[in-house]
């Protein structure tokens, strides 16, 4: 009698966890989800993730409230994802780019993106740009060598954060042309967009996307881009491959959620992302102003993109960063 009623107890609370469990996943999501964005207003993140807002909201039946922590090299905002819930209300837009080479640059002592709940990708897009103000005397990027070379150690260089693949990128260029330039890390590329218009440095490397405005505005120039052959927007800028400077690069925008993320959790938020990137007026935005390709990819291809680009660029990156 008394086993009977243990084993009644036991499929009560069975089936109460089982109810809670359908009940969240059938609710979700029934509040806003806050997306981290590791860079300050202004960049290629924070324009993504506002150009994306309204399409994304759409899809998931929820507000998203963009909270941008632009400190501690994206240490801080990668913090704040990994301490998160695992209830799919707080996310990042965040690329595993950094993730790889911060780990290298012993800015992260775990791997973060084996620890990370991938959920889906956004865009990609050239990785690597070399942009001057509108005013500078480098018409073009032998300008830029000549001018290096004459002053070595002078030129500066200014880019999202330290230790990001952007800075290997400029060390790849510096060693490939045989020029010696200091790089300077911002808190994002707007903050770093700000002091080449102010003169404050002589170039900057971003992305096209993060240049393209301020180029058709006719208050910077760009002279040189990674990408495998010049870009329709952009023609007169030649790439890293014709310049022989450098490699050709892809850098994707991802969207990951807190270790332990529930797999159903996972798959609203990525088919929401999937749909969300069909918008016509967020894929029109995205291709013709901001120059990113819309390329929605789902969680297993997030981890066979990082787990490709640590087996590519680790021992370089790891070589690098004991100098």
């Amino acid at each position: 009698m008394r086993d009977s009623r243990i084993i009644a107890m036991v499929l009560i609370l069975l089936g109460a966890f089982s109810f809670t469990a359908a009940g969240f996943a059938a609710d979700f999501p029934n509040k806003p989800i806050r997306m981290i964005i590791a860079y300050a207003p202004g960049g290629g993140a924070d324009v993504l993730a506002r150009t994306f807002k309204p399409s994304f909201e759409a899809a998931l039946g929820t507000k998203l409230i963009i909270d941008n922590i632009p400190a501690g090299s994206t240490k801080v905002a990668t913090m704040e994802l990994m301490k998160a819930k695992p209830d799919g209300y707080t996310i990042i837009l965040f690329g595993h780019t950094v993730w790889v080479t911060s780990y290298y640059a012993g800015i992260y002592d775990t791997k973060v993106w084996e620890i990370a709940a991938p959920i889906a990708n956004l865009t990609s897009e050239p990785y690597g740009f070399i942009e001057v103000r509108a005013e500078s005397p480098y018409k073009t990027w032998a300008d830029l060598v000549k001018a290096a070379k004459e002053k070595p150690g002078q030129l500066t260089c200014g880019g999202p954060g330290a230790a990001g693949m952007l800075e290997v990128i400029l060390k790849v260029i510096n060693k490939s042309a045989g020029i010696e330039t200091r790089y300077v890390p911002f808190s994002g590329a707007g903050p770093n967009l700000v002091a080449l218009l102010g003169g404050h440095i002589d170039f900057r490397v971003c992305i096209p996307a993060e240049a393209i405005t301020m180029i058709r505005a006719g208050k910077t120039r760009g002279l040189a881009v990674s990408s495998d052959k010049r870009m329709e927007a952009l023609p007169d800028v030649p790439t890293f491959k014709e310049l022989g400077i450098g490699p050709t690069l892809k850098t994707y925008r991802e969207i990951w959620g807190p270790p332990n993320l529930p797999p159903k959790i996972v798959e609203f938020i990525g088919k929401a992302v999937e749909k969300a990137s069909k918008d016509p007026k967020y894929v029109k935005i995205i291709q013709d102003e901001l120059l990113y390709t819309v390329d929605y990819r789902p969680a297993q291809r997030l981890i066979e993109q990082a787990k490709n680009f640590n087996e590519v660029w680790g021992p370089f990156l790891e070589e690098s960063y004991k100098k």
